[in-house]
């Protein structure tokens, strides 16, 4: 799979836009589709905040190997409603961001969130 090919399959499998991902990424929706379409080849650092959103490497993204490293969503694509809340994550500020990480760490420790199984082996 093309450089271009590769970063088409990594938004879209992410649910996102080009005008989205270009958001996120600082960049305008026509660079994201330039690289895409291929008239424009990325330079070092796009390739590094593709890589460091996406979760995979550099070498992945370059052709150099087909392992993608880490996270990357041709290997591991999360169910549409955790990609739709990491989206959401994404586009908070900072401080927001601890909020919502310490509110959902007091939830996971949570008698709230047993599951079925733990529920059924208790007395």
């Amino acid at each position: 799979m093309k450089l271009q090919e590769k970063l088409k399959y990594l938004r879209t499998e992410s649910g996102l836009t080009q005008h989205q991902l270009a958001k996120k990424l600082g960049v305008g929706q026509t660079t994201v589709a330039a690289y895409e379409n291929g008239t424009h080849e990325p330079q070092l650092y796009s390739l590094i905040a593709y890589a460091d959103f996406f979760g995979c490497s550099l070498d992945y993204l370059t052709g150099r190997t087909d392992d993608a490293g880490m996270f990357c969503a041709e290997t591991y694509a999360p169910p549409k409603d955790e990609q739709k809340l990491l989206a959401v994550y994404r586009s908070l500020s900072a401080d927001l961001k601890k909020l919502v990480y310490d509110t959902a760490n007091v939830y996971a420790h949570s008698p709230l969130n047993r599951t079925e199984k733990e529920e059924k082996s208790e007395p």
